[in-house]
């Protein structure tokens, strides 16, 4: 629920979430840690390259390659700390804005004109809004245009792959797509190994 909330309240699209689930009653009903995908070679799980990397770590989960390059469009939002992964700069232009509005270009969105931001964030962020959900992912990403903005080998090769292309494209060209596949893809996620209580699921 945080996550559709938090993606509906930065602009994003509103995500069809469903409620019941069951609780895990002990940590073995858990999935164990260390399954997210990895940013930049050599591969926990050996993978030769980006590409073959996060389709290993997505296709376990059932996600096809529309579904893994729309998810990644959720870097949208947010940073990266090198402390914590490894990658990116402990400040830039775009996370050390003062107090105030970012001197960011609007997206054009009435109703979002500019994103404030706290003044003094660390961390390396994908796009210049980093508080706002929109496309500017894929057209970060495909421009390299910026120093300042990350680009991670596991985001590069959706524009370097023949199977992520197309939907890369799609989406750096065309927002309300990428909205409408974001939404469906993060539901799926979402309800990935999903028991459900009796009388559900329901929807808020």
């Amino acid at each position: 629920m945080a996550s559709a909330v938090a993606v509906e309240a930065a602009g994003g699209p509103k995500i069809p979430m469903r409620y019941g689930r069951k609780d895990a009653t002990s940590s073995e009903q858990c999935v164990p840690d260390g399954r997210l995908p990895g940013a930049a070679h050599p591969f926990a799980d050996g993978s030769a390259n980006p590409a073959e990397h996060l389709r290993r770590v997505f296709g376990r989960m059932g996600l096809n390659d529309k579904e893994i390059v729309v998810l990644s469009g959720g870097h949208t939002l947010g940073r990266a700390r090198p402390e914590r992964s490894g990658f990116g700069a402990e400040k830039t232009k775009y996370t050390d804005v003062g107090p105030g509005q970012s001197t960011a270009s609007p997206s054009g969105s009435p109703d979002r004109p500019v994103t404030p931001k706290p003044a003094g964030q660390l961390g390396t962020s994908w796009t210049v809004n980093w508080l706002e959900f929109d496309n500017s992912y894929f057209k970060e990403v495909k421009a390299k245009r910026d120093a300042d903005l990350l680009v991670l080998p596991t985001d590069a090769c959706l524009f370097e792959d023949d199977g992520f292309r197309p939907f890369a494209e799609k989406y750096a060209a065309d927002q309300e797509a990428f909205f409408a596949d974001y939404a469906v893809a993060h539901q799926k996620l979402s309800e990935l190994g999903v028991e459900w209580e009796e009388g559900a699921p329901v929807t808020i």
